[in-house]
């Protein structure tokens, strides 16, 4: 897996994340790690909020394979700024 693919995957389960509350947020830093090769089956991301406050929030997303098996560790941090989404369907 290309790597450019798998920070991508990240990204946006860092943006769904940290935009769940409703409050808009904006990445202002993140960094991925490559840990093992993603060669095949499907890869999965799972975003954790470790903080939070009315500004800043920080989220770790891991990304694994079939097997469970660690193959990147993305961290990402957002400003949440002061204006709220609307997720309705019109």
């Amino acid at each position: 897996m290309q790597g450019g693919a798998l920070f991508t995957l990240a990204d946006l389960a860092f943006a769904a994340a940290s935009n769940a509350y409703g409050t808009a947020a904006v990445g202002i830093n993140a960094n991925i790690s490559f840990v093992k090769a993603g060669t095949k089956g499907t890869l999965t991301a799972e975003a954790k909020e470790n903080s939070i406050n009315p500004k800043i929030a920080t989220y770790t997303v891991n990304i694994t394979d079939d097997e469970g098996d660690l193959v990147a560790i993305f961290q990402g941090m957002v400003y949440r700024k002061k204006f709220s989404l609307d997720f309705s369907e019109d």
